[in-house]
């Protein structure tokens, strides 16, 4: 009996350990997020914003806004901008999110996700489809979004490689097309070697190799 007792006390300190690191956790990280100062910005639009707040630590963070249609007809083709401003007030980010159909006089909530470094002001407007930029020549690597009409003053919205252009080499269908395209340069490459120079290739393997094994792994 005594020891059913001590099993059912570590039993339940072990539970409570883990509820209270849970706890310490959520606290640790929601002291990280530092309230964001911002602006809504009014383009007379029919979507207007409401009730934005902004939250970030030094390298994330997020926004909570509605969005409110104040006609009595559906609106659509309209976007979220979003420009995000360092400490220095410099832009560092711009992000834009689709707002879809909100029906007449009502409204959409909306949570957005964000990475920067040490993020401190926010400008959020309402902008026409129209508005948005041209990404023609802009691929997005890693999550940067890069111009190719300017990297390092040099214009590469020409450039390829294995036949396939950079801006659309950064899709699914762009990765599969560089990969046969790179692959059948490889078999035609080797295809067009000599059997001498598998032979010259072969004899400098072996003559490297350590002795009585083949590729270092299987001995013979």
């Amino acid at each position: 009996m005594s020891r059913m007792k001590t099993f059912l006390l570590y039993f339940l300190g072990i539970v409570g350990f883990f509820i209270l690191s849970l706890i310490l956790e959520d606290a640790l990280i929601g002291n990280m997020y530092k309230k964001m100062d911002g602006n809504i910005q009014d383009n007379g639009y029919a979507i207007v914003v409401e009730g934005v707040s902004g939250r970030a630590t030094n390298v994330n963070g997020y926004m909570n806004f509605r969005l409110s249609n104040i006609t009595s007809s559906k609106q659509n083709n309209y976007y979220a901008k979003i420009d995000l401003y360092s400490k220095r007030g410099l832009l560092a980010a711009t992000k834009y999110v689709e707002i879809g159909n909100i029906d007449p006089n009502g409204y959409r909530d909306y949570k957005v996700k964000f990475k920067g470094t040490e993020l401190k002001r926010y400008n959020i407007s309402v902008i026409s489809e129209s508005e948005l930029p041209d990404k023609t020549n802009i691929i997005n690597l890693f999550g940067w979004e890069i111009d190719l009409t300017d990297v390092f003053g040099m214009d590469l919205t020409n450039a390829t490689l294995f036949g396939v252009k950079l801006t659309d080499l950064f899709s699914w269908d762009g990765i599969v097309n560089t990969a046969k395209t790179g692959w059948n340069f490889f078999i035609n490459f080797a295809s067009n070697i000599p059997w001498w120079g598998y032979a010259i290739g072969a004899g400098i393997v072996l003559w490297h190799m350590p002795a009585k094994f083949i590729f270092g792994i299987f001995p013979f």
